[in-house]
C-alpha cells in the first residue's frame, strides 16, 4: 500500500505519490468538479469542509503503528477515528465529519473503486450518538454514560447529593453489576446497605417479587461513594446525615431515622423526611439532569430513568 503522508486539505497528492484515495478526494472536491452529493451540488464551503474532514480521516489511517488501507479497512474504524481524535467535539460536528467520510465512500462505490459503508453503520452510530439507532433497544451508548455522569456531577444546590447518587445507581448495570430500575431504587432502605470493605452491597426487593422476598446486589464504587456522602457516613461506619450540608433528611414521623428507613427522602415541606414517592420523581430528576447537558439535551424526551437503567457494560455495548 502506498504510504499516506500527512496531507493538508490544500495538498496535491498526485504530485507526491500518495494513496489513490487522496487523488479521488481531490477530484471529488475540486473547483468545477462534476460530482455531486446525494442532496445536490457541493457549495464551496461544503467542499472545503468535506475535503478537510476526509483528509483528516485518511491521515488517521496512516497514523497508527499498523497503517490502514482506506479502501479495504473495516468501515467501523470510522467510529474509532471519531473517538480517537474528536470525542470532545459536539455531537453535531462529529455527525458532519462522519457524513463527509461516508459520502466519500458512497462516491467511491459509484466509481467502482471501493466498497461503501454498510447500512448498519449509521451516521449516529459512527458519530457516537448516546442512544441506540434501533428504537426497540434501550440504554445509553457510546459516550452517553460518560456524558450522563458528567451531567450528574454538575448538579448543585438542594438535593444535589441525593439526585447525583440516584443517577449513578441507574448506571449500576453499566458498571458491571445488577440492573437497578427506578422503582427498585425508590424502595431501598438505608439500613439495608453493607460496607464490606472491598465492596458495598444492598438488600433490595426484586421487581414483581413477593413482599418478603429480598436479594443482595453489589453497588458500583462510584455510587457507593456518593451514597456515603449523602447518608453522612462517618469513619467509624455510623451514619450522621446533616441536612444543612444537603445530606439525607429524616423524620421519625415518616418512619425515617439517621440509620433506618427510606434511603431516598424528600425535602418538600409537608413530606420532609418521607420516602421519595413514585418512579416519575426519578424521571423528573433524570430529565432535569440531561436537559442541561449539551450532548444529551436533544434526546431528553427519550432518556427516561428506565431507558438509562438498561445501559449495558462497555464491552457489551461495543459488540452491538
Amino acid at each position: 500500500m502506498p504510504h499516506l503522508h500527512r496531507h493538508s486539505p490544500n495538498c496535491h497528492p498526485e504530485d507526491c505519490g500518495a494513496h489513490d484515495a487522496y487523488v479521488r478526494l481531490g477530484s471529488w472536491t475540486a473547483p468545477g468538479s462534476p460530482y455531486k452529493l446525494l442532496s445536490g451540488s457541493f457549495s464551496p464551503e461544503a467542499k472545503r469542509h468535506y475535503r478537510g474532514y476526509v483528509t483528516d480521516w485518511l491521515n488517521w489511517c496512516d497514523a497508527g503503528r499498523d497503517t490502514l488501507d482506506p479502501y479495504t479497512c473495516d468501515r467501523a474504524q470510522i467510529a474509532v477515528w471519531i473517538s480517537d481524535r474528536h470525542q470532545d467535539s459536539p455531537l453535531a460536528t462529529r455527525a458532519v465529519m462522519v457524513s463527509a467520510v461516508t459520502s466519500f465512500y458512497g462516491h467511491l462505490l459509484e466509481l467502482g473503486v471501493a466498497d461503501g459503508v454498510e447500512k448498519s453503520l449509521t451516521r449516529a452510530r459512527l458519530a457516537g450518538a448516546p442512544v441506540p439507532t434501533d428504537p426497540q433497544r434501550t440504554g445509553l451508548r457510546g459516550q452517553g454514560p460518560r456524558w450522563f455522569m458528567q451531567a450528574a456531577d454538575r448538579l448543585t444546590g438542594r438535593d444535589a447529593h441525593r439526585n447525583r447518587a440516584i443517577c449513578y445507581l441507574l448506571l449500576n448495570q453499566h458498571f458491571g453489576h445488577e440492573k437497578l430500575r427506578p422503582g427498585t431504587i425508590l424502595l431501598m432502605d438505608v439500613d439495608n446497605g453493607t460496607n464490606e470493605g472491598f465492596r458495598t452491597t444492598w438488600r433490595i426487593k426484586p421487581k414483581n417479587a413477593d413482599v418478603s422476598a429480598v436479594t443482595t446486589v453489589t453497588i458500583s464504587r462510584d455510587a457507593a461513594r456518593l451514597l456515603d456522602t449523602y447518608t453522612g457516613r462517618q469513619p467509624d461506619g455510623t451514619l450522621a446525615p446533616d441536612p444543612g450540608q444537603d445530606q439525607r433528611v429524616w423524620n421519625p414521623e415518616h418512619g425515617t431515622r439517621p440509620s433506618a428507613g427510606a434511603l431516598f427522602t424528600t425535602t418538600a415541606n409537608r413530606a420532609r423526611g418521607a420516602r421519595l414517592a413514585r418512579s416519575d420523581s426519578i424521571n423528573r430528576i433524570v430529565n432535569s439532569v440531561v436537559l442541561d447537558h449539551e450532548e444529551l439535551g436533544p434526546y431528553a424526551a427519550q432518556l427516561t430513568a428506565d431507558f438509562i437503567a438498561a445501559t449495558p457494560p462497555p464491552l457489551e455495548d461495543a459488540e452491538k
